[in-house]
């Protein structure tokens, strides 16, 4: 309100400028005005851009809110206790170099075999999670270094700039009105399509390669020796005890 209210004083200003004052006087009035009424604007969509934030933010909580506690507090504990980093393994752990025995070695014994799978999949998920991490790291750059996408993410750039200059006002198609608001939702909408289908590979990718290797490494990897679980009586409880 203070921006407009100075905005309309400058324009009077103008007004009165260009009936009693020299060109020069006239010019700087323009230029003046000009320069608030660009900032009035600014200013305009910065607050819509705040309570667009404001009303999603409530909508979460409101969402969080409807979640029980009691649910809430078993996710945090879940949470903590999976992504715990004292479970993610060293490197030579996770290798078995410095190992005196061969590390990884070929077993067709179903009786060996799954065992194995089970231990390695519990001993080293958080590491397979971490390596599923690396490789969407590694396929999402090669992915947005690829002209295409980079085409792609250079046109919603351009479509959302023209979006909000565009609605500035509200837009009127007949009897249909599109404020800000709708058209930002829309183009949040569209957005999210189309960057699912412009890196949709990289999560296949990702998939695919992350479980292969992840499977190939829990067949091989002899890890019998590496328990999890806390030392009792120079005895190591195993993963299920400590799971369960």
């Amino acid at each position: 309100h203070l921006l407009s209210s100075i905005t309309v004083d400058l324009l009077e200003h103008a007004s009165y400028s260009s009936h009693h004052c020299t060109p020069s006087s006239n010019l700087l009035a323009r230029l003046l005005f000009s320069t608030m009424s660009s900032t009035t604007d600014n200013a305009n969509q910065a607050i819509q851009m705040a309570n667009m934030a404001k009303s999603a933010n409530e909508a979460a909580n409101r969402v969080s809110e409807a979640i029980p506690e009691e649910a809430k507090s078993y996710m945090r504990t879940a949470k903590e206790k999976i992504l715990d980093s004292d479970n993610l393994r060293s490197f030579s752990e996770f290798t078995g170099i410095g190992e005196p025995n061969s590390s990884f070695n070929v077993t067709l014994n179903p009786t060996v075999l799954c065992p194995r799978l089970k231990h390695n999949l519990f001993f080293f998920y958080l590491n397979y999670i971490l390596l599923a991490a690396v490789i969407f790291v590694i396929t999402l750059l090669a992915t947005m270094l690829n002209p295409l996408t980079l085409i792609v993410i250079v046109a919603l750039a351009a479509a959302w700039f023209v979006i909000i200059k565009a609605t500035t006002e509200d837009l009127k198609f007949g009897p249909l009105t599109i404020t800000r608001k709708t058209a930002s939702f829309l183009m949040m909408i569209i957005s999210g399509i189309v960057a699912f289908f412009t890196v949709k590979d990289t999560f296949f990718v990702t998939l695919g390669t992350g479980s292969a290797l992840s499977l190939i490494h829990a067949i091989f990897r002899d890890s019998s020796k590496l328990k999890l679980g806390e030392t009792t009586d120079d005895n190591q409880e195993p993963l299920e005890q400590e799971m369960a």
